[in-house]
């Protein structure tokens, strides 16, 4: 059931602007040759690439990030070269030109232009055989193989295809969410045929198009006279696309349409509500439990038996509580909440919670909520920084720190935020997965409590229903987003280094100023200079970073926002700080740091 799903919802991926990186490529490999495989090749190199590259970046290269960024441009390049081949034929202008497509390594310092600019002008003079299976250029020297191998060899569809999965940075809706939390937390067979069904379910929209664009200009008599001059159109579109991937142009375009169009919003909608409800049972199928999505409404007098909760034995210490048992939960309704304090989702969750145990403690012993902390962070993990925020957000329930994640795995919990209801009988008959259906947990909680015989009152928790914007995503200043790190250096992984912020930054990219150290974990920076700077550039109307300090050391912070000073700020426990909350939109963020300050990550609301 659940590759099924997640082959449906690869084929939404057409009604999505995340797909518009692609399109470009495939009908330019397409339409450059009358080969029926062009476009089957192509599309088969991308599946290959993307579940090949998912792995590789999600599990094994994950303590190497730097590598992703060279595979990412490196993409980039090899894309330059194929579009160079294509439209000339001369030796002299391709090594000119491949010459100049070195630059796009800028980033990563001279050196890395160099090493590319000599690669690529090998791979653009080595043998005619090798050549004509590669790029099937169209250079005189190598028309004794092209004459072998055939003028329209699909290889080279193949190879460009196999640069796509670096490309394509595919919309995380609902399904491939779940791939992908899949992959990082229990990669295996499993995960990867998960990917594989997403990917065969992209691949259907872009075959038609493909060979419908092939057909459109071989089939035209007209048209197909001019197929030389048509390969070089394909080649100034992968020309013109491997410029676009590296400033983000498609980027900027996807953000555009999702703001002023109703394109990318109708395909989210459908993967919501096609999809939504039973990716639960989706997790059910690979990990042999039972469960139910409540990402849609359950309002009803009864609410089915989902599962037998698992038993209850944490072993953290307990705040608001001296410790409940199995025996404290027998003939209650227990609603059981997986939160972390440093998340921006967990803590706009929060207010909401309180408000079932201030409503519902009141009126009966019946009903005990408990929240299970299962930490991301490591300072996370210390009892002090729990309890100020326990006293901050000023929470009254009980709550367990599930340090060791024993609670966390025998629910098979993969969310933060994550509820849980159980009825006095023990069995799950409700859960929910991150923010939002407040009303509806509340009305999940009272059919519970009304099954035994306790009397509620008809008011319901409130909640606002508006839509949220698009937003940039949560990102880490670690190694797990290296991919939004916008310093011309790379991350310094063992040892302090100096960065220069650039004075341009694409749309969700962040670049450090001064002098850095990244933890050994590869989870937070540090200042190590007098003073450190970071630039972010964001979509959302607000914005917070998790900061701390060793030894929860008094640190001083200024935000600016849009060139324009916003507030100064302290820093004296690890935690999650709001820097900016105003208009939604594209800004700028500044933030000016002293010596000792340890920043986590970055978190967005609209």
């Amino acid at each position: 059931m659940l590759y099924l799903l997640l082959f449906f919802a690869g084929v939404l991926t057409i009604m999505l602007p995340c797909i518009l990186p692609l399109l470009p490529i495939v009908v330019g490999v397409s339409i450059a040759g009358r080969s029926r495989l062009r476009p089957l090749f192509t599309v088969l190199g991308m599946v290959i690439s993307f579940v090949t590259f998912t792995v590789l970046l999600l599990v094994v290269l994950k303590q190497f990030a730097f590598l992703a960024t060279i595979l990412r441009i490196s993409t980039f390049y090899l894309l330059w070269l194929f579009g160079t081949h294509f439209v000339f034929h001369n030796k002299y202008i391709v090594a000119i030109l491949s010459t100049i497509g070195a630059l796009l390594f800028w980033s990563q310092g001279i050196l890395a232009v160099i090493v590319a600019a000599g690669i690529g002008n090998v791979l653009s003079y080595i043998g005619p055989n090798i050549a004509s299976k590669i790029q099937n250029i169209g250079a005189s020297a190598q028309l004794q193989a092209r004459q072998k191998l055939g003028a329209d060899n699909p290889m080279t569809a193949l190879i460009i295809g196999l640069t796509l999965g670096l490309v394509w940075v595919p919309c995380a809706g609902p399904a491939l969410g779940f791939a992908f939390a899949l992959v990082r937390d229990e990669p295996g067979i499993k995960a990867v045929l998960a990917l594989l069904a997403y990917a065969l379910g992209t691949a259907v929209p872009l075959l038609v198009v493909g060979y419908g664009g092939q057909w459109a200009v071989h089939s035209t008599r007209t048209l197909s006279q001019y197929s030389g001059k048509i390969k070089k159109g394909a080649g100034v579109v992968l020309l013109c696309t491997a410029l676009a991937l590296h400033f983000s142009l498609f980027e900027k375009l996807q953000i555009w349409l999702l703001s002023n169009t109703p394109f990318g919003s109708i395909g989210t909608q459908l993967e919501e509500r096609f999809f939504g409800d039973t990716f639960t049972e989706a997790q059910d199928e690979l990990y042999n439990t039972t469960s139910s999505n409540s990402s849609a409404p359950q309002v009803q007098n009864t609410l089915p038996i989902l599962q037998l909760a698992p038993s209850w034995q944490p072993d953290g210490t307990w705040l608001n509580s001296t410790g409940l048992t199995q025996a404290d939960l027998q003939g209650k309704v227990v609603l059981i909440d997986f939160w972390t304090y440093s998340c921006i989702n967990c803590i706009r969750t929060l207010p909401y919670i309180q408000s079932y145990w201030q409503k519902y403690s009141t009126i009966t012993d019946k009903f005990i909520l408990i929240g299970v902390h299962a930490p991301e962070f490591a300072f996370e993990y210390e009892t002090s920084n729990v309890e100020q925020a326990v006293q901050r957000h000023k929470l009254t329930y009980p709550i367990v720190q599930d340090n060791n994640f024993s609670v966390w795995r025998s629910y098979n919990n993969k969310y933060w935020p994550a509820k849980y209801l159980i009825d006095a009988n023990g069995n799950i008959r409700y859960q929910h997965f991150g923010e939002g259906d407040y009303t509806e947990t509340d009305e999940a909680i009272r059919t519970l409590l009304n099954e035994i015989g306790v009397s509620t009152t008809s008011d319901i928790v409130s909640e606002n229903t508006q839509k949220r914007k698009i937003q940039s995503p949560e990102i880490y200043l670690g190694t797990r987003s290296v991919d939004h790190f916008a310093n011309k250096n790379p991350l310094a992984k063992f040892s302090a280094a100096e960065y220069i912020a650039p004075s341009e930054l694409p749309v969700h990219m962040y670049a450090l100023d001064g002098t850095w150290q990244l933890d050994s974990t590869g989870e937070y920076q540090t200042v190590q200079s007098e003073n450190g700077k970071i630039r972010i550039r964001f979509i959302g109307s607000e914005i917070n970073l998790v900061m701390g300090s060793a030894q929860n050391t008094l640190r001083t912070g200024t935000v600016y926002v849009d060139n324009t000073l916003h507030t100064t700020l302290k820093v004296n426990m690890k935690d999650a700080y709001e820097l900016w909350r105003g208009e939604y939109g594209e800004h700028v963020l500044e933030l000016a740091l002293e010596k000792g300050t340890e920043v986590y990550a970055f978190t967005f609301g609209s």
